[in-house]
């Protein structure tokens, strides 16, 4: 097996209660909307292989954690048995990191990583082939955005290459 799809996920919308640390706050009431709808998104619009269980990478911040758990309640099919594993390095992450989290998990042949911005939006920007679709995701990645990149090359070659993945879809799925 080898990487087929990258799926990147911006954490749905997030509060901002009082006294309380960036990496631990949650979702606002739309966010917990949004995240199921994210979940119903790749249900029907991204197809996994016979067989093939997306490997799912959630930042460790709060928001992350409850988008990732939101967007599961939704996934059918194949997807339902998606499994999330914590990496903590997502979170406030570069680009560069973010190659590395999903290097190393490039044996599987689709890997979803929920996480944050401005690291997203700048590794999409550096891996993405110039399109219409590339242009709409790095005009605004906003919360509970969807982009999905396709490898031009091998995966390993690939992570390393500046616009060496197409992006093939850009949705804002939201409740």
């Amino acid at each position: 097996m080898a990487l087929r799809q990258l799926v990147l996920i911006r954490h749905a919308k997030s509060a901002y209660p009082l006294g309380v640390e960036d990496h631990e706050r949650p979702l606002s009431e739309r966010g917990e909307r949004d995240a199921p709808q994210i979940g119903r998104w790749l249900t029907e619009c991204l197809s996994l292989g016979a067989g093939e269980q997306a490997r799912v990478i959630v930042s460790s911040a709060r928001r992350a954690q409850q988008t990732w758990t939101g967007l599961a309640t939704a996934l059918e099919g194949p997807w339902a048995d998606s499994v999330g594993e914590t990496d903590a390095r997502i979170y406030e992450a570069a680009p560069s990191t973010l190659r590395e989290v999903v290097e190393e998990r490039r044996a599987h042949e689709t890997v979803v990583v929920v996480g944050h911005n401005p690291g997203l939006l700048q590794l999409i920007s550096e891996l993405g082939l110039p399109s219409p679709v590339r242009s709409d995701a790095i005009a605004k990645f906003p919360t509970s955005a969807v982009a999905v990149l396709v490898p031009t090359m091998p995966p390993g070659e690939a992570l390393r290459a500046v616009g060496s993945f197409e992006v093939s879809s850009f949705a804002i799925p939201r409740g």
